[in-house]
């Protein structure tokens, strides 16, 4: 600790620490002084004494000026730069800054470049530029609501730039919060032409959303880093751009995605993240959930991480190239932290205000990241609305999967779906709405438990996971699901198999379908299959395939938005690593082996996916269609009938019914009228109707009529 901190902790207020090193920490004194000789002595309201040091409350005098440099001397002559910290958390502070316009960052036209830059606690702002070779600085102009301005008036499109911030009495380097691109490991924001990405060829697609939907969660690298996937690269947009690949006749990479049936992909963090040396990707792995860059692409999935157009047109022609084979594209963000705030840009520009901190002046750590972004400050909210608007605007997406999207606010929430649904209609917002312990009153965050408040919002439903598979985490690894072995969870799956809507005696979590969120497995915790070498241990090969083909198909009769983990749909496995973040390609990448050994369950998958696509009764939009049409109860044995009666017709009215048996023996039932087998145990249909009923162990059935 140094010898004296000063702050500025409100409007007249003022707070200094003093180390008991110094004077044990002793001052009968205080002047707060600045430019042209201004000194006005500060009154003590307050002496709090701690172990290491003093804190004394002070006085500050009214008529502060924001942007100017100041310093607080204390009795024995010591001087230090007067900080402006808790003071920016002010309401009266957003008052008077919140600045509502959107030309924030570097916006390129051919004759200048003009750059704004948010940072009213500033004493000044250099823009340094790097072009064609050539370094040169400029002084930026601070202007209304705390925004620092420039025009450069010659022609920028292939230069770089960082900006000096001179703030609590120390000069920052730092990249454009901004900023849509960058070089390598994120050293310089770049100026871009947008026009030219707006030219990539993109394929419009019919607009879908909500039940109409099935996700399928990919990562850029995982997808083709094995050499197996056979891309000309590996592990790169690039390389999930490439058509027509395939090993042992079997489609990898985006073919492999495009033959599935899925709807939408949802590819894990892609914007620019720390972990991973963008020149040497060989020598590291990470997910992606350690944010450096919200705007900026990653580098490490770029022919050319020093190139700042190829990160962003790879990443355009990516999205465009899913497109054109029937794949739309939802992104997982992650705007609840950042890797490390004292290295972040929002930091360097405006120190406290981005992140919460507790009233003792400590970051809030609910991400258990080590801090917690604050999306409930006025230009924290913008910044991430305007984010996601650019994303969506610069690249064509989807929809949006939000990390950890309980640390967020309701209402930021709320203007996130507003804004992604004003460039695109039918885009997707859905996000893990988990209680995270944040500094954030319970009825603001944006939780499952709040989710009457987010009409439109989906919510991952963790119920439905441990209904169907049992618990997920490493020491409940040896819980079952109803479908992993405990037939007395039958009651609840049915709460699960209507989406969550319906009321008792069902266990109600959600006002819509549409926000249940149904995945078995993500890319957090253990596989499926691996889960099932602890709580299905006694059992063989051949038994735990059957128990995965349950699972995928209990997936996609549920009501709700179906969800697959790249790799479910042929019982992949992690090799029991539970949080394979790290671990690299090894463990994470796609194993084209195990897809051919297992192609069996993918053809199931296909087929149960088929299913759903084909009857509307597996995809009701509202509760009260649930309530109306869907018959759930529990038969003898623990086994489930699930009844759908819906019309596509004025005057034509079809059934479905599902049968799950997830007991060890065969089943048979008597029905009066003849049914349909439209999916038996290997996703199979036949012509023929029956009135009796044959339902092998461990399996699904459904009829229809």
């Amino acid at each position: 600790m140094p010898s004296m901190n000063a702050y500025l902790d409100d409007f007249g207020k003022v707070t200094v620490h003093i180390n008991r090193n110094f004077y044990g920490g002793r001052s009968e004194s205080f002047h707060i002084t600045g430019d042209k000789g201004y000194s006005t002595q500060m009154l003590i309201t307050g002496i709090e004494e701690h172990s290491g040091y003093v804190r004394y409350n002070l006085t500050c005098p009214a008529g502060l000026v924001f942007g100017t440099s100041y310093h607080v001397r204390e009795a024995h002559g010591l001087s230090v730069p007067l900080e402006y910290r808790m003071i920016v958390n002010t309401q009266q502070f957003n008052d008077r800054f919140f600045y509502n316009g959107d030309d924030l960052g570097a916006t390129y036209h051919w004759t200048h470049t003009d750059f704004a830059l948010w940072a009213p606690t500033a004493v000044s702002v250099t823009l340094r530029i790097r072009n064609h070779g050539t370094l040169e600085s400029y002084p930026m102009n601070r202007g209304d609501k705390g925004v620092w301005r420039r025009r450069i008036i010659t022609n920028l499109k292939y230069a770089t730039y960082t900006y000096f911030v001179e703030r609590n009495g120390e000069v920052v380097e730092c990249v454009d919060p901004y900023g849509i691109s960058s070089i390598g490991n994120g050293r310089e924001s770049a100026v871009i032409d947008l026009d030219e990405i707006s030219r990539i060829q993109d394929y419009p697609l019919e607009e879908i959303s909500g039940t109409d939907a099935v996700i399928y969660e990919a990562n850029v690298r995982d997808m083709t880093s094995s050499s197996l996937t056979g891309t000309d690269e590996n592990g790169t947009f690039g390389a999930l751009s490439q058509e027509n690949t395939s090993y042992e006749n079997m489609p990898t990479g985006l073919s492999y995605l495009a033959s599935l049936g899925v709807t939408h992909v949802q590819l894990m963090p892609v914007m620019d993240y720390c972990t991973v040396d963008e020149f040497h990707t060989e020598n590291g792995y990470n997910w992606g959930y350690d944010p450096m860059q919200f705007i900026t692409p990653e580098g490490s999935y770029s022919s050319d991480p020093d190139n700042p157009y190829a990160r962003v047109r790879e990443l355009k022609t990516l999205v465009c190239r899913m497109h054109k084979h029937g794949l739309r594209v939802n992104l997982d963000v992650v705007f609840n932290h950042l890797y490390n705030v004292e290295t972040s840009s929002f930091h360097a520009v405006l120190p406290y205000y981005y992140f919460r901190y507790n009233s003792g002046g400590f970051l809030s750590n609910g991400t258990y990241c080590g801090n917690d972004f604050a999306s409930e400050k006025p230009m924290v909210r913008k910044f991430i609305i305007d984010a996601v608007r650019r994303i969506m605007s610069i690249y064509g997406i989807d929809g949006m999967r939000f990390d950890l999207m309980g640390i967020l606010d309701i209402d930021t929430m709320n203007a996130v779906r507003e804004t992604i649904q004003s460039v695109k209609p039918s885009a997707m917002l859905y996000g893990e709405g988990w209680d995270m312990p944040t500094i954030l009153d319970s009825s603001l965050k944006a939780t499952i438990q709040n989710q009457d408040k987010m009409p439109g919002i989906g919510h991952f439903n963790d119920f439905f996971r441990d209904m169907i598979k049992g618990k997920t985490s490493d020491d409940q690894k040896y819980v079952k699901g109803y479908v992993t072995g405990d037939l007395g969870l039958s009651f609840g799956t049915l709460s699960a198999l209507c989406g969550n809507v319906l009321n008792d005696p069902f266990y109600m979590r959600f006002d819509s379908p549409d926000k249940s969120i149904n995945g078995i497995e993500t890319h957090d915790n253990s596989t499926a299959w691996d889960k099932m070498h602890a709580c299905c241990s006694n059992e063989d090969r051949a038994t735990r395939q059957k128990r995965q083909k349950l699972m995928i198909a209990c997936t996609m009769v549920a009501q709700g938005v179906p969800f697959i983990h790249a790799g479910f749909e042929f019982a992949g496995t992690k090799r029991n690593n539970s949080n394979s973040y790290n671990a690299g390609d090894h463990i994470n990448q796609m194993d084209w082996r195990r897809a051919v050994y297992n192609s069996h369950l993918i053809e199931y998958t296909k087929k149960a996916i088929a299913l759903r696509k084909k009857y509307r009764g597996f995809r009701l939009h509202f509760a009260r269609q649930i309530e109306k049409y869907v018959r759930l109860s529990v038969a003898e044995g623990g086994v489930i009938f699930y009844e759908i009666t819906c019309s596509d017709t004025p005057n034509e009215t079809e059934v479905l019914k599902v049968i799950i048996n997830p007991t060890f023996d065969d089943k048979y039932y008597n029905f009066e009228s003849g049914w349909k087998i439209i999916f038996d145990e290997n996703g199979g249909a036949r012509e023929d109707t029956f009135t009796e009923v044959r339902v092998p162990a461990l399996s699904l059935y459904v009829l229809a009529k």
